[in-house]
């Protein structure tokens, strides 16, 4: 039965005013300032982001180069190219995608989302803010799940803070800051056991890292559970951060309804992140190899953090999220004046979490924290 477009709209989960509402300022993002003092400077050892020290690839680098030619050109075309593309890697219509200014603009508009109905995010937490913090500031009511003791998600109490006020259940796997990962056929059993009229949303900005891999995402499932919203990034593995590049995959209609309200109308990111992201597509070796020297690097802090003591989540990411009672309460600062930086948020009262970068890195990271152990 065809539906008129005021019915669909009603009908649409991800429906409502497109208003921006002011509020409160948003709280302490989740990424640690970069000194501006220290901006610049090649010797600096940045462990604080989670970016991908290996990045661009060559090939991603020779077709942004290529692309500057077409910078007077609306990029439609390579929109429409890399949407193509992802559909077809992931078994699904180009029409499941919407390409966005990194997975960060899909989490804001799902915040925005809910805060405009006034509605409820239920959250697992620590985890990555910018969906609470746009949800709060629009005028959400975010509900915190604690972590379990091993700082895992806890599915079963997340499902069972849903209520009937609940407007959207945010899920990041891996998990940032914590680095834990969940099972995939336990997330997927949550995700069929949310109610249908509750928003999911799972961020796998780190899945290519995780152990389960790609065969852990939830993109899936998209066309089973019409609830269902998955953020994704160029920005970890693929080394793209800085160019600003994701996407969310989704049903046809939340991703109608995510795109009408998307202020960049999917031509914000412009020509050069569409054509690296393509490129670093077709790049799986380059990939690999970044994940493989991952792994380097965590293992080398692992085996430093064993022999001290330190108590530390075996990491499905690109980052280690440790307790700092071995170290000196001030140890990022005096890291920071060692050129080295590491990631400490407001909320991570008893850890620190440090990015991996190439092995060299990060045997200088365990050379310098070493000298502020207690």
């Amino acid at each position: 039965m065809s539906i008129n477009r005021r019915q669909w709209l009603q009908q649409s989960l991800l429906a409502s005013a497109s208003v921006l509402l002011a509020g409160a300022p948003i709280a302490q993002g989740c990424a640690s300032e970069r000194p501006k003092e220290l901006a610049g400077k090649d010797d600096l050892i940045l462990l604080n982001w989670n970016e991908n020290p290996y990045g661009p690839s060559d090939a991603a680098i020779e077709s942004v180069n290529q692309a500057m030619k077409y910078a007077n050109r609306y990029p439609d075309e390579v929109v429409a190219e890399l949407k193509q593309k992802l559909a077809k890697t992931n078994g699904l219509k180009p029409s499941n995608f919407l390409l966005t200014a990194g997975s960060t603009e899909v989490l804001s508009l799902l915040g925005q989302h809910v805060g405009l109905q006034k509605g409820e995010i239920v959250s697992p937490f620590p985890t990555f803010p910018t969906a609470l913090q746009f949800g709060q500031r629009a005028g959400a009511t975010i509900k915190k799940v604690n972590l379990d003791a091993n700082d895992r998600i806890d599915l079963d109490q997340t499902l069972n803070a849903i209520t009937d006020k609940t407007t959207l259940v945010f899920i990041c796997n891996p998990n940032n800051p914590t680095g834990t990962e969940l099972p995939t056929e336990d997330l997927k059993a949550f995700c069929r056991q949310v109610p249908s009229n509750v928003l999911i949303c799972v961020d796998e900005a780190y899945v290519e890292y995780s152990n389960a891999g790609l065969s852990g995402s939830m993109i899936g499932l998209v066309n089973e559970l019409l609830n269902l919203i998955i953020c994704r990034t160029f920005s970890k593995a693929y080394g793209l951060a800085g160019l600003r590049m994701g996407y969310a995959v989704s049903n046809v209609r939340n991703i109608q309804a995510l795109s009408g309200r998307h202020l960049g109308f999917e031509m914000a990111t412009g020509w050069p992140p569409l054509v690296a992201a393509s490129a670093s597509m077709d790049n799986q070796k380059f990939i690999k190899t970044c994940v493989s020297k991952n792994e380097e690097g965590k293992q080398i802090v692992y085996k430093a953090y064993d022999t001290w003591g330190v108590k530390y989540n075996q990491s499905s990411t690109n980052f280690i999220y440790a307790r700092d009672d071995r170290f000196e309460k001030d140890v990022v600062s005096k890291m920071r004046k060692r050129g080295i930086l590491i990631t400490k948020w407001q909320t991570m009262t008893n850890h620190i979490r440090v990015s991996i970068s190439k092995p060299e890195h990060m045997r200088k990271f365990v050379e310098t924290v070493e000298e502020f152990l207690i």
